[in-house]
């Protein structure tokens, strides 16, 4: 990546990240109906298209809901929590094993119901 900088950073959910791959697709189909999209594209779509579990407006207003609800969960967790959709408090322990905060059985229990509005 000679002479390009970061301006920015986000973290998307695989639910974003399709919607933003199917947006790509369509652009390169109008450049080159052949080969609209590069491998790498194409896979991470496959990817995306898989194991998205919302539509991506109601995973943009989930992370929302996560992070006003709790001050201190970031962007990058709320995205994580999102994609993974966890069930219960056990599942909630594993994807915080590694961050400095481990949320309580009652934070846990209002993630999951939040959780649960927005299952299929």
């Amino acid at each position: 990546m000679i002479g390009r900088k970061k301006l920015e950073e986000h973290y998307l959910t695989i639910a974003e990240t399709k919607e933003l791959l199917e947006r790509r697709k369509a652009e390169g189909m109008e450049e080159n109906p052949e080969e609209p999209m590069f491998y790498e594209a194409r896979v991470s779509l496959e990817h995306a298209e898989r194991f998205a579990k919302l539509k991506p407006e109601q995973a943009r207003e989930l992370k929302e809901k996560l992070m006003d609800l709790f001050e201190w969960l970031d962007e990058r967790l709320a995205s994580k929590l999102v994609d993974l959709m966890p069930e219960d408090y056990s599942d909630i322990r594993v994807i915080f094993s590694k961050e400095d905060y481990m949320p309580s059985p009652e934070e846990a229990r209002e993630i999951v119901s939040l959780l649960d509005e927005y299952r299929e």
